[in-house]
């Protein structure tokens, strides 16, 4: 009978996400067990034992190194956070031979994650993520082998996020990623449109992230706007209640090579809402621009006023897209095809490990350093050719659920 791999998952989930309530039919809170339900056991901080590991270390530091001290009751483990991923990728490059180890991560032109993929990213088994953008990059820029690195679709709670037949007497925006506000307000200005922005902050990566991070207070833009426009977060129940009053959805973002706003965009078009947003470079694997939403370009308030005008006065317009917006979110952007897929990934890495995780046929570590070109240096400082560039064109892989 064939071995099943043991296959653990670690979330570093904040104390916030700890304390949230737990629905399994979806009816008054996202269903996050769904995703855990795919792997065992089921890791996060409540883990932590004080009795070992670095005291005064950082929670998602101390869990790393728990999961690490657990080596023996899995076969192979999933990160899901970028920096619990990071700290047990530095932890196993210090193994001689570490079980394979697969991250789920999104921004990988980050410095704060760059730098740490260059020095200990030979210790990861596997990479999965939701961006073909920075795919492409892990796979062109830090060398990672492109066998190895799958592309899923990002999710959303279908279940809960679902149309409902409200009045829809306003637009909202929600979030605080990289969001461009001011152009938003100013697109809104001299119309009469309501509109709620469902944010206390908005956060504005430095260069150096976590350094050099700038956190603007919502409380920043109200002079910029009138009576018309409020502020404010909105907990699960409030922030669906706003979607289904909403003709459409807005995301205002500014430039980025990463896919901000992807969780929003999917709890509208779930809702069966139109989503307007910034024509970004990172923003490219969900909207169908003029099918289930519209791409404007960056930083251009009259462009955003005449898309949110022309849709705002076009009630066809917007059923027909918000019909194809929810058919997109059902055929490729469920949580149960994303735990599949994800799952599908992980064990697809895996063939060729024995029970322990060695392989017997499995790909070939990275035992060398990367150049910035992504090329791998062999032990005598020559550069070999770049191992992850394929001679033809990347393909986005068979986990891919939607046409292009």
């Amino acid at each position: 009978m064939p071995h099943v791999p043991r296959i653990a998952l670690a979330l570093f989930r904040g104390a916030a996400a700890l304390q949230r309530p737990r629905d399994p039919t979806g009816e008054t809170a996202p269903r996050v067990n769904v995703f855990d339900e795919k792997f065992s056991p089921v890791w996060d901080e409540r883990i932590i034992d004080p009795t070992h590991g670095w005291r005064g270390m950082p929670d998602w530091i101390r869990l790393a190194q728990e999961v690490q001290r657990r080596a023996s009751e899995y076969d192979a483990v999933v990160t899901w956070n970028e920096r619990l991923s990071v700290a047990l990728m530095a932890l196993q490059r210090l193994e001689r031979n570490p079980k394979p180890h697969i991250a789920m991560m999104g921004q990988f032109e980050k410095p704060n994650l760059q730098v740490p993929m260059r020095l200990f990213g030979s210790s990861l088994h596997a990479l999965v993520t939701w961006t073909s953008v920075q795919r492409r990059y892990a796979i062109e820029e830090l060398g990672f082998p492109e066998e190895r690195c799958y592309f899923v679709r990002h999710f959303v709670d279908h279940l809960f996020f679902r149309p409902q037949e409200l009045e829809e007497d306003l637009i909202c925006a929600v979030g605080a990623e990289m969001r461009d506000y001011p152009t938003l307000l100013e697109a809104l200005r001299g119309t009469d449109l309501r509109c709620h922005i469902a944010s206390d902050h908005v956060r504005i990566p430095g260069r150096i992230r976590l350094i050099s991070d700038r956190r603007v207070p919502i409380e920043t833009y109200r002079q910029l706007t009138g009576p018309q426009v409020t502020f404010g977060r909105k907990d699960p129940i409030a922030l669906r209640e706003l979607y289904a009053r909403s003709r459409f959805v807005v995301v205002p973002l500014l430039a980025s090579n990463s896919d901000n706003g992807v969780s929003v965009i999917l709890e509208a078009m779930a809702m069966g809402k139109p989503v307007i947003c910034s024509r970004t470079r990172g923003q490219v694997d969900v909207i169908q621009d003029g099918v289930t939403g519209l791409l404007v370009p960056v930083g251009d308030p009259q462009a955003l006023r005449e898309a949110i005008l022309g849709l705002w006065n076009d009630p066809h317009r917007r059923r027909v897209m918000g019909a194809n917006a929810r058919a997109q979110v059902e055929r490729g952007h469920t949580l149960e095809q994303f735990s599949d897929s994800v799952r599908t990934a992980v064990e697809a890495s895996l063939e060729g490990q024995d029970a322990g995780g060695q392989g017997r046929r499995g790909p070939e570590r990275l035992r060398g350093r990367w150049n910035r070109s992504g090329a791998k240096k062999t032990a005598g400082g020559k550069v070999a050719a770049n191992h992850a560039t394929p001679a033809s064109p990347p393909q986005a892989s068979p986990l891919d659920l939607l046409p292009p």
